[in-house]
């Protein structure tokens, strides 16, 4: 399966049932959740820089792990029905509900990740690969966004805390001109 080329749920379960089936996942649960990943494509990779090229990476394992999640969770949920004689066509319903429900929640993220990355992307082009983290400073503010505000950081390697504005939900900072003599704020690259 090459990246851009349409993948149908029945391509996709062939190739897959078995590495599901072998973390426990039944086949009509994979179904299910391959049928509500793939009601969304994967944007196609049109990163231009290194953090947007970053993130798209990123937005593929989430998808996977998405996948995994929903898949365990549709097992259990069939599971359960069976195990009560329930009719499994009702609870399979209502978890594709709220399967649907989870992944467009997913989706705002992902989108919400790479607009940010292109926010870092576009201040990398201003300003170099080194970038800044400005933050808003007002009772809203978190500890985390207080405690990078004023460092620098690389746009390709993003911050442990993720880049600006991806900190936490409703984050407020942005990336912009380094701060001369501003510490660098740990990464991911830096910790290992």
């Amino acid at each position: 399966m090459v990246i851009g080329t349409a993948i149908t749920v029945s391509t996709a379960l062939d190739a897959l049932a078995a590495l599901f089936a072998a973390a426990g996942i039944t086949r009509a649960a994979l179904r299910g959740a391959l049928s509500v990943v793939l009601a969304f494509p994967p944007d196609p990779l049109g990163a231009h820089g290194p953090a947007q090229r970053r993130i798209f990476t990123l937005n593929v394992v989430r998808r996977a792990q998405f996948l995994v999640a929903a898949g365990r969770r549709i097992t259990a949920d069939l599971t359960a029905a069976r195990s009560h004689s329930e009719n499994t066509g009702n609870v399979l319903d209502l978890a594709m509900a709220r399967e649907r429900r989870y992944y467009a929640q997913h989706i705002a993220a992902i989108s919400h990740r790479s607009l940010a990355a292109a926010r870092v992307d576009s201040a990398a082009m201003m300003y170099g690969p080194l970038i800044g983290w400005y933050t808003v400073h007002d009772a809203h503010t978190t500890p985390d966004c207080l405690a990078a505000d004023g460092k620098n950081f690389w746009a390709g390697q993003p911050p442990l805390i993720g880049y600006p504005g991806t900190a936490h939900p409703r984050c407020r900072c942005w990336p912009g001109r380094p701060h001369p003599g501003g510490k660098l704020l740990a990464s991911a690259r830096m910790a290992a």
